[in-house]
């Protein structure tokens, strides 16, 4: 962990606006394995409290729905891998988040605002190749609002640069595999027969992919 603090302190030393858009980007392209994003908005604001918080979170946020669209769109690849079964179930559950109104709206901002892993949210969303304003839209004020409870946050509940690189890190893996877990549950439950019947049935795994 003492390394780990080593390299964000060294990267962060030089913090600008452009900086931390550029880090947030990447991490937010990258599909796991990666420190939660808030980390750099308090780490930024934390060793430079002359930066304008509201322009730090709107900044923070642009950067994670542009990495988050990139994973979107690198997950479409993976559909190829999943039969016509489950293809046409991630199509029912497209169509009906897509009638539904807000639908992706309300479920993106929840996912932006709790500590929920969005990077499996936006591979479900390539699977499903869904397209939507809401995503963005409802990303975007999810994320500006969570980095600005968690700047304020911080000032109360850590005391050091250290305590913030730290305070996340152990629940890294943890939060990855939930996520993966979260994923393959989405992807297992038949939506056709749970939208039409109401009736929660899976899918068989030996059916998942092509063999």
């Amino acid at each position: 962990m003492d390394l780990l603090f080593e390299f964000f302190a060294t990267l962060f030393s030089g913090y600008t606006y452009p900086f931390v858009f550029f880090i947030i980007f990447v991490i937010s392209v990258i599909p796991i394995l990666t420190p939660p994003t808030w980390i750099v908005i308090v780490s930024a604001y934390s060793l430079n409290d002359q930066l304008n918080p509201l322009l730090l979170s709107m900044i923070g946020a642009s950067a994670a729905i542009a990495g988050r669209l990139i994973l979107l769109q690198l997950s479409t690849v993976g559909r190829k891998a999943i039969n016509d079964q489950r293809k046409n179930s991630l199509d029912k559950f497209r169509k009906y988040l897509e009638k539904t109104r807000y639908g992706y709206l309300i479920g993106t901002l929840l996912f932006a605002i709790l500590p929920l892993p969005s990077n499996m949210l936006f591979i479900s969303y390539g699977l499903m190749k869904a397209k939507s304003i809401g995503i963005v839209v409802g990303f975007w004020l999810g994320r500006f609002v969570s980095y600005i409870i968690m700047i304020n946050l911080s000032q109360y509940f850590l005391k050091s640069f250290k305590e913030i690189i730290n305070s996340d890190m152990l629940s890294l893996i943890f939060i990855d595999i939930l996520g993966i877990l979260m994923t393959l549950l989405f992807l297992l439950i038949d939506w056709n027969i749970l939208l039409s019947n109401h009736k929660l049935v899976f899918i068989r795994p030996k059916i998942f992919f092509h063999k």
